[in-house]
């Protein structure tokens, strides 16, 4: 009975199977470069993305920063201006002589011919 089962079974050609192996080791060398591919592709793209953020991150805190500065510079131009005001008030003044004559007699104690002056001790309000 063994015997009669042997003989039943035939074996394919083998340029059958040689033909099919070599499909099958073809599909599985493409499969391999398609990952090989994807993988590259995928190395590429996520190097760029994190290139692309790391900029993106970097322009946004210098943003930031520039921000702040610009900020205070324009306080500091604000105080320059009042600055500015109160300097060509003081010139002003200074070009008019009745202001030197009361700056006269209040800090260095001038006074006009006949004009006594009196100091008067601050009063301290506690």
């Amino acid at each position: 009975m063994v015997t009669e089962r042997k003989r039943k079974i035939r074996e394919l050609d083998a340029s059958f199977n040689r033909a099919q192996e070599q499909v099958s080791e073809e599909r599985l060398r493409k499969r391999r470069g398609l990952f090989r591919r994807l993988t590259a592709f995928a190395v590429v793209v996520v190097t760029l993305s994190v290139i692309a953020f790391m900029t993106i991150h970097t322009q946004a805190q210098l943003l930031d920063e520039k921000t702040e500065e610009k900020k205070a510079l324009e306080a500091k131009l604000e105080a320059l201006q009042l600055e500015q005001i109160h300097l060509e008030t003081e010139i002003e003044n200074y070009n008019d002589l009745d202001y030197i004559a009361e700056i006269a007699r209040r800090d260095y104690f001038l006074s006009k011919d006949g004009e006594i002056l009196f100091k008067l001790p601050k009063l301290s309000t506690d």
